[in-house]
This record gives C-alpha cells, sequence and structure tokens, in this order.
C-alpha cells in the first residue's frame, strides 16, 4: 500500500491537475508573445528592428537573473514556512522580497539611465552604427527605465501560485502577454514607432499584469499580505540563494549565444546562424509546456516538503515528468513531421536552406525531449530544498558542459553540429547522477517521519490512531504527547467525517507525522471535504469538546485551505 501511495497518491493527483491548466495557459502565452514580438517587429523594421533586439539581450539577461531569483527562491521559502505552519513568518518574508526587489529595481533603472550610452556600447552599437545605434538606445532605454516593473510583476505571480491563486497568477500573465502582443500591432505596425513601441509594449503589458495581481494581497482567506517590515539581509540572501539555480542559467544562456552566434557565422555563415535562430524560436513550443508542468508542481512540492511528506513529493515529480513528456514529446513528434513547413513559416525559403534547417530541427526535437526533463527535474530539485543538486544540473547543461562542447562541434561541419544539443542534455544527465551524490548528498533532517492515507471512515481511523500513537511510542515522545497526538488525529478526522462528508462515501484524509530531533512532534492533517477549520468551531457545542482540548495543549496550531483541500498544521 505504501508503494501505491508513492505514485497515486489522491492529494498530489488532484492538486496537481487543478495547478496545471492555469500553469500551461502561461506558459502559452509566453511562448506566444515570445515568437511574436520578433515576428511583428521584423514585419515593419527588418533587420534593423532585429538586430537592436538581439543586441539588448543581455540586458534581459540580467534582468531574468534577478526577478527570477528573487521570484522562484522567495516563493519556495514562503511555501515552506506555510508548510511548518508559520503564516507570519511567510508574509514577512515576502514584504521583505517585495521591498528589496523594489529598492533594487530602482537603483539599477536610475544607474542604467545615466550609464546609458556607455552600455549601449558595450553590448555593441556604436555611433557610427546609424540607425543600429540609435534604435538600439531606443530600445534599451525604455527596458532599463522599466525594470521595477519587471521585477514586481514576475517576483508577485511566483507568489501568488504558491498562495493557492494560481488562477489569478495565470491570468495577469496571460493577460499582459496579449496586451504585449496587441500594443506591438497597434503600437509597431499602425503607429510606425518602431522599437520605442515594441519596447512601450513590453513595459506596459507587465503594468496591466500588475494591475491584475494587486488584488491578491488583499484576500483575508490566503497568507499572501504586504505590510511594512524591517529588512533583513539575511531573508533575502536566502531567499535569492534559493532560487539561484533558476536565475544561474540566465547567465550561462548569455554567453552561449555570444560564443554560438560568433562560431556559427565564422564557420557556416549566414544560414548557421538563421537555422539557429529558428531552433532558438521552436523550443519556446516545447519547453515552455515543461516549464508550465514544472511550475505546476513547484508550489506543491515546497509545500509538501514543508511538511516532510515525502511520498507526496515523490508522487508530483512522478506526475510533473510525465505530464511534460506527454505534451512536450508531442509537439517534438509535430514539429519533425512538418520540420520543412516550420522553415518556411520562419523565412527559409532556398530549397538547400529546407533541407539543411529540417535536418536541424529534427536532431533538435531530440534534446528537447531530454531538456524537458532536465527542467522538470531541475524545479523539482530545487523546490524540495535540494538547491546544490539543481545548481548542478543547471551548470552542467549551461555552461559546463555546453560551452566547450560548442568549440568541439563547431570543428565538424554544419550537419554534425547540431548533434551538439541532445549530447549536451543526455551527458549533463548521466553526469548529474553521478556527481551529484557526491557533490550535494542530500542531507537527512533527523526527523522520522509517518504519512498514511486512508477513506476518512470509522473503522479506518480506528485503524489509524494506534498506528500514529506507536510512531509517537517509538520515537521518544511522552505518554502525554503520545495520547494527544492520537486524540488530535482521531478528533480531527471525526469532525471530518461529521461535518464535511456526511453521506459521502469519497472522503479521504491523508495524515503526515514528523517527530522532529526537539521532541516535538508535527501533525499534518489533510482532507478532501469542504472549507472548514475545527479549531473555529465553538467551545459550547458538545461536539467539538475534544477539539477545545487539543486547541489548549498544543504548542501551535494552523489551518490552511489550499488547492480545495483543508490542512491542518499542529505541534505538540
Amino acid at each position: 500500500m505504501e508503494r501505491l501511495h508513492r505514485i497515486t497518491d489522491p492529494f498530489a493527483l488532484s492538486s496537481y491537475r487543478k495547478a496545471l491548466a492555469p500553469a500551461l495557459v502561461s506558459a502559452a502565452g509566453l511562448a506566444l508573445g515570445d515568437m511574436a514580438d520578433a515576428v511583428v517587429l521584423g514585419q515593419r523594421m527588418g533587420a534593423t528592428g532585429l538586430a537592436a533586439v538581439s543586441l539588448a539581450l543581455p540586458v534581459f539577461m540580467m534582468i531574468n537573473l534577478i526577478m527570477h531569483g528573487f521570484g522562484a527562491g522567495g516563493a519556495i521559502v514562503f511555501s515552506r514556512y506555510l508548510g511548518e505552519g508559520k503564516p507570519q513568518k511567510a508574509a514577512d518574508s515576502f514584504s521583505q522580497v517585495f521591498a528589496a526587489v523594489v529598492l533594487i529595481g530602482a537603483v539599477l533603472a536610475l544607474a542604467g539611465t545615466l550609464m546609458l550610452s556607455p552600455i549601449v556600447q558595450l553590448l555593441g552599437a556604436r555611433p557610427e552604427n546609424g540607425d543600429l545605434y540609435t534604435a538600439t538606445r531606443t530600445y534599451v532605454q525604455c527596458i532599463l527605465m522599466g525594470i521595477p516593473i519587471f521585477f514586481v510583476s514576475y517576483v508577485l505571480n511566483y507568489y501568488l501560485r504558491n498562495d493557492d491563486n494560481q488562477v489569478l497568477a495565470s491570468r495577469g500573465f496571460t493577460i499582459g502577454n496579449l496586451t504585449d502582443l496587441g500594443l506591438n500591432v497597434l503600437l509597431v505596425l499602425v503607429f510606425d514607432l518602431g522599437v520605442l513601441g515594441a519596447a512601450l509594449s513590453t513595459v506596459l503589458g507587465q503594468c496591466v499584469a500588475v494591475i491584475i495581481y494587486l488584488p491578491g494581497l488583499f484576500r483575508k482567506s490566503h497568507a499572501l499580505h504586504l505590510h511594512p517590515v524591517r529588512i533583513r539581509l539575511s531573508e533575502v540572501v536566502r531567499c535569492f540563494s534559493v532560487g539561484l539555480s533558476t536565475s544561474v542559467q540566465y547567465s550561462y544562456q548569455l554567453l552561449f549565444f555570444l560564443l554560438a552566434n560568433r562560431v556559427l557565422m565564422m564557420g557556416f555563415g549566414e544560414n548557421g546562424v538563421a537555422i539557429f535562430n529558428l531552433l532558438q524560436n521552436i523550443s519556446y513550443l516545447a519547453l515552455y509546456l515543461y516549464d508550465g508542468a514544472a511550475k505546476a508542481a513547484q508550489p506543491l512540492v515546497s509545500t509538501y516538503a514543508g511538511e516532510r511528506n515525502r511520498i507526496s513529493c515523490r508522487a508530483t515529480l512522478f506526475l510533473s515528468m510525465f505530464t511534460g513528456n506527454l505534451l512536450g514529446g508531442l509537439v517534438c513528434v509535430v514539429l519533425a513531421a512538418a520540420a520543412p513547413a516550420v522553415c518556411l513559416l520562419f523565412g527559409l525559403s532556398d530549397a538547400g536552406q529546407v533541407a539543411a534547417g529540417s535536418e536541424a530541427v529534427r536532431i533538435y526535437c531530440v534534446s528537447l525531449l531530454f531538456a524537458g526533463s532536465n527542467t522538470v527535474l531541475e524545479s523539482y530539485c530545487q523546490a524540495c530544498g535540494q538547491e546544490r543538486r539543481a545548481l548542478i544540473l543547471a551548470t552542467l547543461r549551461g555552461a559546463v558542459l555546453l560551452l566547450p562542447g560548442t568549440l568541439v562541434f563547431s570543428l565538424l561541419n554544419a550537419r554534425m553540429f547540431w548533434w551538439l544539443f541532445p549530447s549536451v542534455e543526455i551527458l549533463s544527465l548521466a553526469v548529474f547522477f553521478a556527481v551529484a551524490p557526491l557533490l550535494a548528498p542530500v542531507r537527512q533532517d533527523g526527523c522520522a517521519v509517518f504519512t498514511y492515507t486512508i477513506p476518512c471512515t470509522s473503522p479506518d481511523i480506528g485503524q489509524l490512531v494506534p498506528r500514529v500513537q506507536q510512531f509517537c511510542s517509538d520515537h521518544g515522545a511522552t505518554p502525554s504527547q503520545e495520547f494527544f497526538a492520537g486524540m488530535a488525529v482521531e478528533e480531527i478526522c471525526l469532525a471530518a467525517l461529521e461535518h464535511l462528508f456526511g453521506d459521502r462515501r469519497d472522503g479521504i484524509v491523508q495524515v503526515t507525522v514528523v517527530a522532529s530531533e526537539q521532541g516535538v512532534f508535527e501533525l499534518h492533517i489533510r482532507d478532501n471535504g469542504a472549507r472548514f477549520d475545527p479549531f473555529l468551531t465553538p467551545d459550547s457545542d458538545p461536539s467539538s469538546m475534544g477539539i477545545a482540548v487539543i486547541r489548549q495543549k498544543a504548542k501551535s496550531f494552523f489551518y490552511r485551505h489550499y488547492q480545495g483541500f483543508n490542512t491542518l498544521t499542529i505541534c505538540i
């Protein structure tokens, strides 16, 4: 039975299904926005506009490095606090991160504006380039001034998804990207504002997203609240360090793009660079689906990790890996089958270009399957507290193997160069499994954990209680702790049976008991009934006498309605 729970955990399955649709909608919106911007600007300005945006990519990589680091890392820490039953610490941590990113964003925007000319020249555009220099300067200036908006938008999106508000996060993200697309058409194609219109569209799209996100900070039923708080450097640095394995990939991408473009231009000419750009664009279609599958899992894994519920963590990893490979694999098959049409869509019309591009697309589709799986694995390691493992895998894929591999494969002919991508992804996965146990062993916190899932019926509850008490006894519980742990499980499960399920036969309860080294026993009790906090039951209610005793004897207790389930955390 234990093994069955690892794969078909009912709460993990239901929670993941609820989180998946909003995550995939956001992924689709992001893919559409990333691809459409280039098409619209290319239609109006041709090579000059596209070159200006390409030269500005390092600015975006710097923005991504910071906002994804704070967003992903801070949201994971937020979920862990909630999983531990510490909502106030979660809210304080969010407020500190929010204040920090606003301050950092304002400083970067001001410094970038004051140093605009040196920055543009560092990016590769010089006054003698004429229109290209002017276009790059205009585009970069607008993006730099919008840095605080980017930071706030992405940080809020990450936190909302971890606060059981995935629908609002998805709505804001999708509408923001569609606004970006619509304004691109209006400002670039209709009003002919060129790169200024494209940059304004990007910033204004994020402004719309922020407006949609803001109500999520004022909902009493959620833990996410913004309030004045003193910024503690240690907390802010901790959040960023947790997210580093997500954000560091952008610094690797910057180096790789610079190297690959130079190698391809020198070795294979304009056609090589054109095919490379084609591959980057089609990667959005598949990898964003994997990313959506991973992002749907991340808040759940972070919460389960806070509860030390390893069974549900592994079940969620299985679900995200299965979903990502199913959807991403289907897209790869379609892209490989329609490779000639894909080349024509992106403007490769010559017969030789179509032949070379089609072969490259099919090879690249093989790499996308492994790249997507690596993306899901990175996200899982990061979410469950194995940040060093996530960083190792990201570094192998993005730098240690990719950069030297690019130089090695550049010595081969153009047809063989594209095998760089599957080779790096497969080798990265193999090396990761070999070195991760040595360089980043999984550290156990010394806590023994008992997790069991049962139908919410009187006979099953009666069998569960002695199991819980035996676990507590085996791990040093005092007679009082053993008694109250069993009492808490019994009373809360019976309250759920009485108040939530009635004649329903689909009631399920999951109990996780954590025996800490400090002699404290944490109980995490989850059920699939309607919203109900047993600790709000009036003491005058005769059926609540047991609950009242638990409330008095517990060191702390915390109720949260998460993903449609009631979750209680009680420390005894």
